[in-house]
């Protein structure tokens, strides 16, 4: 069987979310560390935009200032989310791991299905999941959430967890928002769009995209929540978790790498 580690929820900034999760990656690729599984929040809320998205074409920086939100830019893909009342998961692993066998989808799928397992075990019912109905790419949003893809779950047909997937030199990093209250207003006044676009916009997100305590109707304990995802993720996995800090190395790495993601040339290098 098995071992992995997991990281219990800490809070921190946007740039240090960043930096740990890249810092894990570096030293699971140098053999010092296991998989790993890591929960996480935010302080203060922060928009992240995907790899590929271009900053200050699609995020009004001014206003996330005068709103006091942080952005960074992700090393995984996808569009802009925003970090604000959710539980935000990491996982680390080799791609060669035979748990993570049949490429992106599948592995998308199979960390989705132990996902689903833990929010069950809190009580919320999930619906099935399935293979996206369009091309996610066909959808020209600057929103995350508006693009179900394929396996990413979801609550009354709203998208509730949003996940993101980068691999590099043999290593898989999939990172994803487990939001709970979902504010459409303060998401919607991030995002650079014409005014007159803005009212069309929040519509379709609220048709498209929610939180947990926003479908179910009532607040989740975080903590409880946190330690259901775990037993379903090991239960589903078939591995031994056992708890875990970051170590002496991961923090020095991530304060090193902490300067990149704080920095313009990289937030806004496309």
């Amino acid at each position: 069987m098995q071992k992995w580690r997991v990281i219990r929820n800490s809070t921190y900034d946007g740039c240090m979310n960043m930096a740990i999760d890249e810092a894990i990656m570096k030293a699971y690729k140098e053999e010092k560390v296991d998989p790993t599984i890591r929960f996480y929040t935010w302080k203060p809320a922060c928009i992240s935009i995907g790899y590929f998205q271009k900053m200050e074409e699609e995020i009004d920086i001014d206003m996330c200032k005068r709103l006091g939100i942080d952005f960074v830019r992700r090393t995984t893909g996808g569009r802009a989310v925003l970090h604000d009342n959710e539980l935000t998961y990491s996982i680390v692993v080799d791609e060669k791991n035979p748990l993570m066998n049949g490429g992106i989808m599948q592995t998308y799928r199979y960390i989705s299905e132990g996902l689903v397992n833990g929010l069950k075990m809190s009580g919320i019912d999930i619906d099935p999941l399935t293979r996206a109905d369009k091309d996610i790419k066909s959808d020209k949003s600057s929103v995350c959430f508006n693009s179900k893809s394929h396996y990413e779950i979801s609550i009354n047909n709203k998208k509730v967890v949003g996940s993101a997937q980068t691999r590099k030199e043999g290593i898989i990093l999939q990172h994803g928002s487990i939001v709970l209250d979902f504010d459409v207003d303060k998401l919607i006044s991030t995002i650079k769009i014409d005014e007159s676009k803005r009212e069309k916009l929040k519509r379709i997100t609220l048709k498209k995209a929610s939180g947990v305590e926003n479908e179910i109707g009532k607040k989740v304990d975080i903590n409880i929540l946190q330690e259901n995802i775990i037993k379903g993720l090991e239960e589903h996995f078939n591995i031994e978790i056992y708890q875990d800090e970051l170590s002496v190395y991961e923090i020095k790495l991530a304060k090193e790498l902490y300067e990149k993601y704080s920095n313009d040339d990289w937030n806004k290098k496309r």
